[in-house]
């Protein structure tokens, strides 16, 4: 069964930040995202912040966006490049965000 091409999981080169549940944050860069799920690289590990606030400067078809939501933690380990991958799902995110993001998905996939 294929799925929906919004519902796809693409390459991603947005770039945003992150913040701790301790209040610090962490620049970020997404490596692949979804409507559902989120990849980023981080200089940091997340410190056991089962949920994190996230900050995305996002583009697509010449429009700009500050994406925000908070996430829940699904994984975070040392990659090859010595950064931390983090995969995130949302939580608690504005509906006109998960549009913008379908958008470029669907364009992307």
């Amino acid at each position: 069964m294929s799925k929906k091409p919004s519902q796809a999981y693409v390459r991603c080169f947005w770039v945003g930040r992150m913040q701790l549940i301790n209040g610090t944050f962490v620049p970020i860069h997404c490596t692949h995202m979804s409507n559902k799920f989120l990849e980023v690289e981080a200089p940091q590990s997340i410190f056991g912040s089962k949920k994190v606030k996230v900050e995305l400067d996002a583009s697509h078809d010449g429009k700009m966006k500050k994406i925000k939501a908070i996430c829940a933690t699904d994984l975070d380990v040392l990659n090859e490049h010595d950064k931390h991958y983090i995969k995130l799902h949302f939580e608690r995110i504005a509906e006109e965000d998960i549009k913008f993001i379908e958008e470029f998905v669907e364009a992307h996939a």
